[in-house]
């Protein structure tokens, strides 16, 4: 072979085709990897593009979700301090001598108003620990002359609807105090709270119910 490759000419030509051949072949593949690797360099920055795209739209998926913020914390966890709202419930545009039993507005609650009494209006589950805890609070109140209690399960809250839909309930237990009549006028006033520890603090919501005082702004 060797002989032939050193003395024939053909055998020569046709050993530098197949060289050419080869070479062209290598030089072509290496130049189409070239031209193949900044296709795959510009995808790259579409897809960490992307990354935030979908980051930014996780935050207007939670904030079209009902809080329950605010909604469905565990009672077991309460606070010290009882977290409270206070707001006037819808009385339908009429004065509290015009208030007449209607549906959300019961007329033992109405009478309760009518007598210049606070009102205590105790929403709880009776499956929860916490609830039947606050319940067992709540009854001190009953001692009092100045305070008329109600305790609601929460499954006829609707029954009370346009008192606990004005102070916006979102969690069992809750205690909405309605202030006396004697002093809010004709509209009535209440207010929601949450996180009870004992007896003291539901006393105290109630005797909030009932400052008619001067209010003290709190600092820091």
């Amino acid at each position: 072979m060797r002989k032939a490759l050193n003395e024939n000419p053909m055998v020569q030509i046709a050993v530098l085709g197949v060289c050419a051949v080869v070479f062209a072949v290598i030089l072509f593949t290496s130049v189409l990897k070239k031209d193949e690797e900044p296709a795959a360099t510009t995808t790259t920055p579409a897809a960490t593009t992307s990354g935030p795209a979908a980051t930014t739209s996780d935050p207007a998926a939670s904030a079209s979700t009902p809080t329950p913020p605010a909604g469905s914390a565990t009672p077991d966890a309460a606070p010290v301090a009882p977290e409270t709202d206070t707001v006037t419930p819808p009385a339908g545009g009429a004065s509290a001598d015009g208030l007449l039993p209607s549906k959300g507005l019961p007329e033992d609650l109405l009478v309760a108003f009518a007598r210049n009494k606070a009102i205590a209006l105790l929403i709880v589950d009776p499956k929860g620990l916490s609830d039947k805890q606050l319940e067992q609070f709540t009854d001190t109140l009953r001692s009092r002359d100045d305070v008329e209690v109600f305790v609601v399960n929460v499954e006829d809250i609707a029954k009370y609807a346009r008192v606990t839909a004005g102070v916006s309930v979102s969690r069992t237990p809750a205690l909405v105090v309605i202030r006396p009549r004697k002093l809010t006028g004709s509209v009535p006033t209440a207010s929601v709270s949450y996180g009870f520890r004992g007896p003291r603090s539901v006393n105290q919501a109630v005797d909030d119910g009932l400052y008619d005082g001067k209010q003290v702004p709190s600092y820091p």
